[in-house]
């Protein structure tokens, strides 16, 4: 996909959003609306999608939006895409935007994925040239040959995503708005998906990405936003709003984030061992081998373990490709181990993570969790969680007197 083309307004952002608010009417029965009409007096309660909702997002950045369900993202995003229009405040896009909002909602059940994508390309402006040149990419990005000429209406929702996908990022937009379209499909098409954005966002484009999955949030964009309720209840830098949004979770759940479900992939782990067995003693070797199987020899893979208390506390985590380890590549089956010459953790029950990722450490391929995997004990009484290198200097400072005026008094 090429680079957007350069615009002479680069040092303005591609959005700025003032004050932003949508208010919808919410009637109690249908009458009410006819009654509404005819009398002239309201029957209806107004419900705030979204109130004072303020952000700007510099050109050629990625901008993350997280939040719950019915916090008001989706509202957000379709007024930013153009579907629907704010009720108050101030919107400037600029640029071509190309969105990817409800899967299939801009596509007509009754024509094929051809004419859709004439059609799509062309309300985004495409001439005829390029929609002529383009769509033998939109189809072969897509993967569905042999399915592109049946009605829209016969696909499946994974195939109506890889459609919509693949013209949102074939037609080269200057902003392109995502909403969790990353979550649905295979595990390979996930990882095509994501090498496209890697792409889109190195060319210089600006993303918009709507996901509950923080650590696309934290790779993909700088800065973020947090809705609650349909305001902004956190901005900044998207690793401090992730932070913060983390904390809220774990706080209302009272324990660790429930598991997303992964698709099985093209790496799958096989196994997880913990060679010195279940109880590690804090000064001790500590281990972790991890064996996996892989469909293509070809492919990329990176791993990572994480290291939580069993009460959700995250301790610490590891990473081949963060520790500046080449990718795993040419084989179908890897076993790797982690090992920890001096465990510094003093007490207390443990939980692994690990994670089987692409050669980006982006996409995940599996994950294995093992709840309470491991315990730790010391060899005497401990305060705290984990004990740490150090060394302790100076004595005696001598008998010096303090002068009357500096005297201390008790």
């Amino acid at each position: 996909m090429s680079p957007p083309a350069e615009s002479p307004a680069a040092s303005l952002p591609a959005v700025r959003a003032r004050n932003l608010g949508k208010v919808y009417r919410v009637h109690t029965h249908p009458l009410n609306r006819a009654l509404e009409l005819v009398t002239r007096r309201p029957r209806h309660r107004a419900f705030h999608a979204l109130e004072d909702v303020s952000f700007e997002v510099p050109a050629g950045q990625g901008f993350g939006l997280i939040g719950e369900n019915g916090a008001g993202k989706s509202t957000l995003l379709k007024i930013l895409s153009g579907i629907t229009a704010p009720s108050s405040g101030e919107l400037a896009v600029r640029g071509k935007v190309a969105s990817i909002l409800e899967l299939g909602s801009a596509f007509h059940p009754e024509l094929t994925g051809r004419q859709n994508i004439v059609l799509n390309a062309a309300l985004l402006g495409l001439s005829e040239n390029a929609i002529r040149e383009k769509t033998p990419q939109i189809i072969a990005f897509s993967e569905l040959d042999e399915f592109i000429d049946q009605p829209v209406k016969t696909y499946s929702t994974g195939m109506s995503m890889r459609l919509g996908f693949a013209i949102a990022t074939q037609v080269e937009p200057d902003i392109l708005i995502i909403d969790e379209a990353l979550s649905v499909g295979d595990g390979y098409f996930q990882k095509k998906c994501i090498d496209r954005l890697l792409e889109f966002t190195s060319g210089g484009g600006t993303l918009l990405l709507c996901s509950h999955a923080m650590y696309y949030i934290s790779a993909f964009c700088t800065q973020a936003i947090w809705l609650q309720h349909g305001r902004v209840a956190a901005s900044g830098p998207s690793q401090e709003v992730v932070r913060q949004y983390e904390e809220f979770l774990l706080a209302k759940a009272g324990q660790s984030h429930a598991a997303e479900a992964i698709v099985p992939g093209p790496g799958r782990i096989r196994d997880v061992r913990l060679p010195g067995g279940a109880l590690a003693r804090q000064g001790e070797a500590f281990a972790v081998e991890v064996d996996w199987k892989s469909d293509d020899p070809g492919l990329e893979f990176h791993l990572g373990i994480g290291l939580n208390r069993i009460d959700g506390v995250e301790v610490c985590s590891f990473g081949t490709r963060l520790d500046g380890e080449p990718a795993f590549r040419g084989a179908q089956r890897y076993s790797v181990r982690l090992e920890l010459p001096d465990l510094q953790l003093l007490k207390g029950r443990f939980s692994l993570y690990v994670f089987l990722l692409d050669g980006a450490g982006l996409h995940i391929y599996d994950r294995q969790i093992l709840a309470d995997a491991f315990a730790v004990e010391s060899a005497h009484y401990a305060i705290g969680l984990a004990n740490f290198p150090h060394r302790w200097s100076g004595g005696s400072a001598g008998a010096t007197a303090l002068p009357p005026e500096a005297s201390l008094h008790v």
